[in-house]
């Protein structure tokens, strides 16, 4: 177990917003999450996999919604409450928190509801970066249902979904995201340690921590990380320029639509909330569960939900953690990425070198 604090925590919202591909929130919301966890505490206890005792139960806590309505409404209590209505719905108490996914977000709202509990996170998630909906995750495939799922507000609206199809639960969880504001909290996989040891894949919050580093240090020197991260994290460069056009619709929770980058090296980006393909001309550069990833000319990732025509930035592509690289896993993109104009299989992003 090891304390984070303020630092760490910030450095965390960086490295996350990169690794959310698109997805998992804003840097500007991770660091208002930052803030509001630090009214609570100093810091959070963050915990190996190993650490945690196979009989000790936790569950999962994601912030649910569109990106964009993510980055004007920021949760303070909602979070812990989702965790208590699971709790109460299961007849369990958690002793750890998990993060649903990687996110400058995502990765930050399970430690507001850790410091309000006073218990630890657990060093790993199920996606490895962040995905479009709940069912695409390690657990999942690893055969622990979504269902009991809880839903709560900052408003105060707390709602348990029960179904037999997780394709059930997404569709009335984002109709009542969309409804009543935009943004929810979230919690399932109500789980024992030893299920945790056996699914998660682990040292994410670390991982994103060491790469929120590398970007701190280059902002405060006013240089690119993108290099660095690049030869440091077996990435690729997949493009660079200006962005041209941004083509967006925020339908049933999600945003869809494509960016057109233009310059040094032009990209076509395709995305539902995450980035689900890149494309030079007719050239598949990357595709999903292989991650996409937007930074700025000034060093700050980027959520979709960031990007606006005229803006410089360089999209980064980095290979997808080896759980995720399955058949099961990348059918469930297949219905997004044939609405984007994708039909084809999944090739690894260092097979299209």
């Amino acid at each position: 177990m090891r304390r984070l604090h303020e630092a760490e925590l910030r450095n965390i919202v960086l490295g996350a917003g990169l690794l959310g591909a698109g997805g998992g929130g804003s840097t500007k919301e991770g660091m208002k999450l930052v803030d509001r966890v630090l009214e609570f505490s100093d810091g959070i206890d963050l915990i190996t996999p190993e650490e945690v005792s196979d009989e000790a139960w936790g569950a999962v806590i994601a912030g649910m919604g569109s990106p964009i309505a993510s980055m004007t409404r920021v949760r303070t209590w909602s979070p812990l409450w989702a965790l208590e209505s699971l709790e109460k719905e299961l007849k369990f108490t958690s002793s750890f928190v998990i993060p649903f996914e990687l996110g400058a977000g995502n990765s930050l709202n399970p430690m507001l509801a850790a410091v309000q509990r006073k218990i630890p996170m657990i060093d790993g998630d199920p996606c490895g970066r962040a995905v479009p909906q709940v069912d695409m995750t390690t657990f999942f495939l690893g055969g622990l249902p979504v269902s009991p799922f809880a839903l709560s507000t900052e408003d105060g609206i707390n709602v348990v979904i029960r179904t037999k199809k997780p394709s059930d639960i997404e569709r009335i969880a984002r109709a009542i995201t969309a409804e009543i504001e935009g943004v929810s909290a979230t919690s399932c996989h109500a789980m024992t340690g030893k299920e945790v040891k056996r699914l998660i894949i682990g040292g994410t919050t670390t991982l994103v921590e060491h790469i929120g580093a590398i970007i701190f240090e280059a902002k405060a020197r006013k240089t690119d990380p993108t290099e660095r991260l690049i030869a440091d994290y077996d990435g690729y460069l997949l493009g660079k320029g200006t962005v041209k056009s941004v083509k967006v619709e925020t339908k049933g929770g999600f945003d869809l639509g494509v960016v057109q980058l233009e310059g040094d090296l032009p990209v076509t980006v395709t995305f539902q909330n995450e980035n689900m393909t890149a494309y030079r001309g007719d050239t598949l550069l990357a595709v999903v569960p292989d991650l996409i990833c937007a930074i700025s000319e000034q060093g700050d990732p980027l959520t979709n939900a960031d990007i606006v025509a005229g803006m410089k930035l360089s999209y980064l592509g980095f290979k997808a953690p080896a759980q995720l690289r399955t058949p099961a896993l990348f059918d469930m993109f297949r219905p997004i990425l044939s609405a984007l104009g994708y039909h084809g299989e999944y090739l690894p992003i260092e097979s299209l070198r």
